[in-house]
């Protein structure tokens, strides 16, 4: 089912732009209620991103994409994962897990000291 240009719009808006999100760090697929996230437990200097979101349009398809580069904290002593997946959520902690973006490839590997920088429009969400 192809999804009408209004409700894609929708989805962007409603969902996406206006207040700030959050980006999580995955180290395994999150499913649909974002578990494997980084935690302190794994990565003492973890800490979900603020991102905020600008509206675009590719075609009919409505989409969001980061407008400030993200950066996360530089990776505390002993840390050792990689990073296979990205969230969005409507809060710090906790909150509702809004998509979940794939890590191309195989992954960002995270060792101490690892900062894992995601550029202007890295992060994209289709409104489909």
């Amino acid at each position: 089912m192809t999804t009408p240009t209004y409700i894609s719009e929708q989805i962007i808006d409603t969902f996406f732009t206006g207040s700030a999100k959050y980006v999580s760090e995955h180290t395994a697929n999150p499913g649909a209620t974002g578990i494997n996230e980084v935690n302190t437990g794994i990565d003492a200097n973890y800490v979900r991103k603020a991102v905020t979101f600008v509206k675009s349009a590719s075609g009919t398809v409505f989409r969001a994409r980061n407008n400030a580069d993200i950066v996360f904290p530089a990776a505390g002593a002993g840390a050792s994962y990689t990073v296979t997946f990205l969230c969005i959520w409507s809060a710090l902690t906790g909150g509702n897990l809004l998509a979940v973006l794939a890590i191309p490839g195989s992954g960002l590997p995270v060792v101490a000291g690892t900062i894992n920088t995601f550029a202007i429009n890295d992060i994209v969400v289709l409104g489909d």
